[in-house]
This record gives C-alpha cells, structure tokens and sequence, in this order.
C-alpha cells in the first residue's frame, strides 16, 4: 500500500511539474470597423511569420477579448474571422523568451459584410467510425431510434446482443459495463439496467459507443468492456428543437419533445419523454430430479407507463473556462398481472401435488440524476476538469398472491424495496509534453450504497401477520478510490497509449436480519495497452491489452432468498470474489476512403474467480438459484465489422463474431474442462428506392452458447422499418415492426447428475409502430438542400 500512494504521488509531483508551463501570452480585443462594437466568440488564429503555418487559436469572449497561451518565442502575426463578415490580420509582432504577456490592442474586422443564409444539409453520417479505443456507431440513421427504446435500439449495434428479458451482452458475455455520457450511473445498475434502457428513449440518443478494451481513464469494470450511451445536446443558436410521437400495436404509445436554445454563450437544453409499453411474457419450465418431474407454465402482462424529464445549461464563462449543470428526472408505474400453473408427479408420472399461483404487483420507481461539470483549456489542446455526479434509483413494489393448493388455499404479500444511491467525483488533467505527446491523469472517487428490503405477510383467516423467517433487510455499501494516467504518443505513422490505474475498494454489508457486518479490502493496479500503426492510407494495425475486474453487485452478495413461486428461491452470495479479466486484442483495419471499410480484430480474455449462476435442489423440491466463483475460463475469438454503400441507394454493415469458450467446471462437479464454440452475426441495410424515402431491415443470429450447468439454445429475430420525409415542412413519418416472423424466444438446457431442466420465454411477439417527427428552430431564412452528404465526425 505504501508503495502505491507512493507512485500516486510521484505522478501528481510530475503533472504539476508539466502543468506549469513557460509559455508567454497573446491578448487583445476584436471590434468592428463600422459600429465600433466588440465582436463576441469570433475567431482568432496564430500563425508563424515565415512558414504561415497554423500554430494555435482561440475565441473572442463576450467582450471580444481574446487571450493566448503557451505562446513560444517566435515571429507571429494574427487572423480573425467571424461569420458573414470580412477577415483581418494583425501586423507581425515578436515574442521573445520568458513569460511575458503581448498585447496587440485591437483589431478592426470589416462588419459591413452581408449575413449569410443559413443552409440545411440533409446529411447522413457513416454509421460506424473505427478509433484507437473504441468503435463508435452513429445511430440516427437507424429506424428504431424513432419509436423504440435504448434496448431496442442496441440490438442493431454490432457486436451487442440484448435478449428478450433486456440483459445486455458484449461479444457473447453478459459482464458489461453501461455508462451515459462516458459516466456511471445508479440507473445501469445490474437489477435495474433493463428497465432504465427500456424508457431511455432511442431518439434521444446521438451515438453508442463500443470499448472492449478501456483505458486506464475509465473504471476497469466489466468482462467483456464498456457500451458508452452518448445522449444528444444540441448548441445552436436560437429556439430549436424535435417533437416527435408514435402508436404501436396493443395500446402501446409514446411521444416527446427536444429542446435547445442558445443565446450569447449560455446554452439551454431540456426534453420531455412520454411512454406506455405493454410486455406479454410466457415461460415454460421442466425439470427433472432422481425422484420426481415438475412443469411450470407462467403467464403474465405488464402495462408500465414512464415520464422522463430532461434540463441543463452550458455556460462558456470565458474562451477558456466551460460549465455545464444537468439534471434529469424518471418516474414510472409498473402493473403486472400472471398466472402461473404447476404440476408435480413422481418418477412413474403420478400426481403428486398441484397449484395455481396469481399474482398482482404494483411497482413505483423513481430515478434521478444530476451533474456538474467545470472544465478549463490552456496552450494548444490542454485542460483540466471537475466533474460531479449524483444519481439515484428506487423502486417500491407491492405484490398481492393468491395461490390454490390440493390441500388448501393461501394468500400472502410481499413487498420488496429496491434502491440504488451512487456518488462520483472526478478530477481530470491533460496537457501536450510535446506537439505528439499528450499526458492525462487525474483521480475518481465513487461512493455507492444499495439497499434490498424484503418483507412478507401471511393471511391467517382474519389478517395479514407478517412472516419474519422470510423477511430482510440488506444495505450493500462500496467506496472506491482510483488513481489514473495515461500516456499517448503519435510519432508519425505509430500511435500509443498507455494507462495505468490505482484502486482501492472497501465493501461493507450489512445483514440487519442476522445483526451482522461482513467487509472486504483489496487494492489493484489495472494496466492498459492501445497501440496502432497505420501501414498505408487505406490501412492501419491495432494491438492492446487491458486487465478488467468484475466486482459483484449489491444484489449478488445478499444471501437473503426471495421466493419467486413455491418451488423457485433467487439468494446472492456474500462470500463472492471479484473476478480478473486479462484481455488482449490485435485488429486490421481497412478502408478505400469512399464506400468501404472492413474491421477484423481477432481477442483472447482469460478469466479467474469467474461469477457464474447456480441452480441447485433443496429441501421438498425447491429449486434454489444462486451465484458462485468458478475457477477459470477462457475465451478466444475472431470479429469482423464490414461497412458498403452502392452509390447512393444501398448501403449495409455486416457484424460476425465467432468465439470459443471454454471453463473449468469442477466446482459444479462436472470433468475438469467444458468447452463449446459459438457465433452470431447482425445484418443491417438501408435502401433508398426514391429521393426522401428509406427503407431499413434488420437480421440477427445467434447459435447455442456455453453455460456452467448446460447451453443456451440459438435464437433469431428479423426488423424491419421505413422513413419518408417531407424536407418543406421538416417532417418525417415512421413506421417499423419488431421481430417480423415472431421467432424470437430465449431457451436454456441444464444437465447435471441432480438437475436436468429446459425453460423457453418468450415476450412481446411482433409489435408495430408508426410516427412521426417534426424538427423545427434555426434562421427562418435557412434554405433546405437535399444534398446527401457522409459525415465521418462525431
């Protein structure tokens, strides 16, 4: 531990040490000719006197002020520009050596020049950018992004996959990480992810982001990497904005409206989310023990309805200082109603017992979120920032059973308490060594704190008592301390990243029922490798490496069983490990500049203390499910990510990912070894028959894969959607339909010498929707082109 802190600090000794600097400064004011006015956020560019080459810029304030730094010693002269007006260049002027400050006056710009019309480019941007750490996926091309959800909306994004229950995996591995704008949140907590992803609303996302290897910047948690949510945030100036609204097929609908309006450097955003969804769920349960079958079919529908509430402001308090305040607000009621039916006979198939189980649950949940963000530039793409974010889920559930036995009739309530409060801090520095050198480091505390109450009241004939041998209350509290750095390098056609990032983790829970404390301590170092060389124009080479952990969640470390049905318990377990993820990854990327691009990365993880779910029998034929560490697992694989546009009218990408697996299984008293190979594949294509009109289908595979106790059988599902747009009146009318052939199910198979068990769901068959969308705001004199253009920025 000592020598930890002692590296922390020689890092921070040596980011001060650069932070310094020994550049001078450049100020002055930018002002018009005519009106004598200053010229606010105009810009101002560098340049050295003899080469003319660009050295650095900035942005007049709203003073028409501008200032410079880290200037070096040289001969410089000035270029400032704005918009519909001329450009000015100052006179040549020197810097010489030490800090100094030169002040140039002012600078007059010609502001007579006629104010421009704004153009409207209906461009569309390339779906999938390739980066250094990342893979990135423009979304507002896609369809579903117009009615559907964030879960939905991920199932069209190369290498995710998300199953019918919205459990979300990356390359075949559910252990992944989700963050909203590059942060954590309460939201994408393990229990409760599926729910804030399906009333996130897709519209009101801007692109996802696909991490499998991080760097040290980011928290090292998760087996298979992050999936980075980046939410739209427009800046322009005015009132503008989106309305859009939709009606699917049983009483499903949902409507919205984005707002932005920009005004002297201050930026206001806000939207507003209205969604009522319906999910239609049957599952299908057998299972067979050495002395008796079981056949349990569940039928159930939930009709949830959310209010989503978005406002913040970006500030720019000078051309170097930036803050931002965002706040966001979710409330949603949640009624289900279900059935289930269970049959129990011996081994020669007669009956044993019988039951019918109903039950009505109403759920409440409310999330908040807030964040604050201070950032200052310095010199030439230097910064530093601070950043905190508070979020918070709950969910209070009540759930009423009545349950008809062949010896008597029951009812009982349970009412279950489920919350989330999570707190992060974080500073950040980056500052250019050198013109291809660039150091960041910083530091991140995270404090979270998860509660899990169960109680349980049982009806005696007159009342409700309650049932203290099945009531709980679990607090799960986890206090993060990390230190990061990173180092990247461009010398010429290389690129390189190094990382390296301190923990320290103290875990607490506290198990009120039992009036007992367990604890954990541990630190790690969590190193990171990205390097790239690019071979030619149209080709480039990736390698990297990363260690990951995957701490358990609150949920999976409460030893306390909440009954499912009279033969189904779920348990955490409190004695769970971490697990340690080594990943290492080598990638080709090739491109032909115009219409082609083909990724091909080939990835190994190695696995220790892997957290696998367990289903085992105890007494009287209940079914327990609970969670262990195995030993170790490996896995290997090979991804292709191929992106064709034919002229104008077609265009798709092509994602395969085929992997092999394999895990020690003795601990479940299996052979030493298990092992499997498996793929999936997704298929996207956009066809553009006319001008205005796109139509858009969606396929996607994926075959058998390797569980502990068994196999996950394959699954398929086909999309379809269409968009006709109306660019006169800036509106486009929507229409899609979700798993076209109604095939889309999820199965598993468990095999062991005690349980052999096959369990399908299925949820929500074929739903349609149909909608529209209205952009309006901007300069009433803008001219709308329908130029189609690519655009390959972010």
């Amino acid at each position: 531990m000592k020598r930890f802190v002692l590296g922390i600090v020689v890092i921070c000794w040596i980011t001060i040490v650069f932070a310094a600097g020994n550049g001078s400064k450049v100020t002055g004011i930018l002002s018009g000719k005519t009106n004598k006015a200053p010229v606010e956020f105009a810009t101002i560019a560098l340049y050295e006197a003899t080469t003319k080459k660009l050295v650095t810029g900035a942005m007049t304030d709203s003073t028409g002020c501008f200032h410079l730094e880290d200037v070096p010693t040289g001969r410089y002269y000035l270029v400032g520009s704005y918009v519909g007006y001329g450009e000015t260049q100052s006179e040549m002027f020197i810097v010489g050596n030490g800090n100094q400050t030169v002040d140039v006056g002012v600078l007059w710009i010609d502001d007579k020049g006629q104010v421009l019309n704004e153009v409207v480019v209906a461009g569309r941007k390339s779906t999938f950018v390739p980066k250094l750490d990342r893979k990135v996926f423009n979304v507002g091309q896609d369809l579903m992004s117009s009615a559907g959800s964030a879960s939905d909306l991920m199932q069209n994004i190369p290498s995710v996959e998300v199953d019918l229950e919205g459990t979300v995996s990356l390359r075949g591995n559910e252990n992944v990480t989700i963050l909203i704008n590059g942060k954590p949140s309460a939201l994408m907590s393990g229990r409760t992810r599926t729910d804030a992803l399906n009333q996130l609303a897709a519209n009101s996302i801007e692109r996802i982001e696909v991490i499998t290897n991080p760097s040290a910047e980011y928290k090292p948690d998760g087996v298979s990497g992050i999936i980075n949510i980046v939410l739209k945030k427009e800046s322009k100036a005015g009132l503008n904005g989106t309305l859009t609204a939709n009606t699917g097929s049983h009483d499903r609908y949902n409507a919205g409206v984005n707002l932005n309006y920009g005004i002297n450097g201050v930026n206001f955003f806000g939207g507003y989310a209205f969604r009522q969804d319906r999910y239609d769920r049957s599952i299908f349960d057998n299972r067979t023990s050495p002395t008796e079958y079981i056949n349990q079919t569940t039928l159930g529908t939930g009709r949830p309805v959310s209010h989503t509430l978005r406002l913040g402001m970006g500030v720019n308090l000078s051309t170097h200082d930036v803050m931002e305040i965002s706040g966001s607000y979710n409330r949603r009621h949640f009624l289900r109603s279900e059935r289930i039916e269970s049959v129990t006979e011996d081994i020669n198939h007669h009956l044993e017992d019988f039951y019918f189980r109903n039950r009505r649950a109403d759920a409440r949940e409310n999330m908040w979120e807030g964040n604050f963000l201070y950032t200052h530039t310095y010199g030439k793409g230097n910064e530093w920032s601070v950043n905190y974010t508070y979020s918070s889920e709950s969910e209070d559930e009540q759930n009423e059973y009545s349950t008809m036995q062949m010896e008597n009739d029951t009812k009982d309530n349970e009412w279950v308490w489920d919350a989330n409060y999570l707190h992060i801090g974080k500073v950040h520095w980056q500052h250019h060594l050198s013109e291809w050198t660039k150091l960041s480091a910083g530091y991140e505390l995270e404090a979270l704190r998860a509660e899990q109450n169960y109680h349980v009241e049982n009806w005696d004939g007159a009342s409700f008592i309650p049932d203290l041998d099945r009531t709980s209350d679990f607090t799960h509290h986890r206090t993060l301390h990390s230190f990061f750095a990173t180092l990247e390098m461009n010398p010429g056609e290389w690129s390189l990243m190094a990382g390296l990032r301190g923990e320290y983790a103290d875990i607490r829970n506290n198990l009120y029922s039992l009036d007992s404390i367990t604890r954990q301590h541990y630190t790690n170092i969590y190193p990171t490798l990205h390097a790239s060389r690019k071979l030619n124009e149209h080709n480039e080479l990736q390698l990297s490496y990363s260690l990951r952990v995957n701490r358990p969640e609150g949920s999976d470390m409460n030893p306390f069983a909440e009954r499912i049905n009279p033969l189904s318990l779920s348990a955490g377990n409190p004695d769970l490990k971490p697990e340690k993820i080594h990943s290492v990854e080598a990638g080709w990327l090739w491109h032909n500049d115009t219409n082609a691009s083909l990724m091909t990365t080939v990835y190994y993880r190695y696995l220790t203390n892997q957290i696998t779910e367990v289903s085992r029998y105890i007494d009287g034929g209940v079914l327990l499910t609970t969670k262990e560490n195995l030993d170790q697992s490996h896995n290997a694989g090979l991804e292709l990510i191929w992106s064709y546009s034919i002229n104008r009218w077609l265009s798709f990408n092509w994602n395969a990912n085929g992997y092999f697996n394999q895990i020690n299984a003795e601990k479940l008293g299996f052979s030493r070894h298990r092992n499997t190979f498996s793929w999936s594949t997704l298929f996207n294509a956009n066809f553009i028959p006319f001008k205005h009109y796109m139509m858009q289908l969606n396929a996607r595979y994926r075959s058998a894969t390797l569980v502990p106790q068994g196999r996950r059988d394959a699954d398929y599902c086909i999309n379809l959607g269409m968009k006709y747009d109306i660019p006169s009146i800036n509106l486009s009318v929507l229409a899609s339909v979700t798993d076209l052939f109604d095939t889309y199910r999820k199965s598993y198979t468990l095999d062991t010498p005690e349980l052999k068990q096959k369990v399908e769901k299925r949820r929500n068959p074929r739903i349609f929707y149909i909608g529209v969308s209205y952009t309006f705001g901007g300069n009433k004199s803008k001219k709308h082109t329908a130029k189609l253009e690519y655009d390959e920025s972010m």
